[in-house]
């Protein structure tokens, strides 16, 4: 991960985009409109206590941050995810404020991605480099 980043790794989604910058793009994008209603109900859940539904909208995100290379972020939801499964789910709100941050952090770093690139004559070379 580029010093520019400390929440995601872009190389991650270039790689799935097949080092394509304009795929890139357009993937951060769909990030973008995908994520925060995702969230939504990850927290709408936490709220409720309803360990069944934490267990779904913890599970559901881990894929889609995982492509953006929120890796840390990928790995608290798969906390989530696991204690949502083994307890009553008390521990879980104590780990929301983390994950909001980590969360937050994130969608500011797709979108610091997608002006960088979208304003420069980015190659792949570029977007590992930061």
């Amino acid at each position: 991960m580029t010093s520019r980043y400390r929440q995601i790794d872009p190389s991650v989604l270039l790689d799935a985009a097949g080092q394509d910058v304009q795929v890139f793009l357009e993937l951060s994008a769909t990030f973008l409109d995908i994520a925060p209603p995702m969230f939504e109900r990850l927290q709408q859940a936490i709220q409720t206590g309803h360990t069944s539904r934490i267990t779904l909208e913890s599970h559901s995100p881990k894929g889609t941050v995982a492509l953006v290379g929120a890796e840390r972020l990928a790995c608290m939801l798969a906390r989530v995810e696991a204690l949502s499964r083994t307890t009553s789910g008390g521990e879980i709100p104590v780990l929301w404020s983390d994950l909001a941050d980590a969360y937050a952090e994130t969608i500011a770093e797709v979108r610091s991605s997608i002006l960088h690139f979208d304003q420069s004559p980015a190659s792949a070379d570029n977007l590992r480099n930061g």
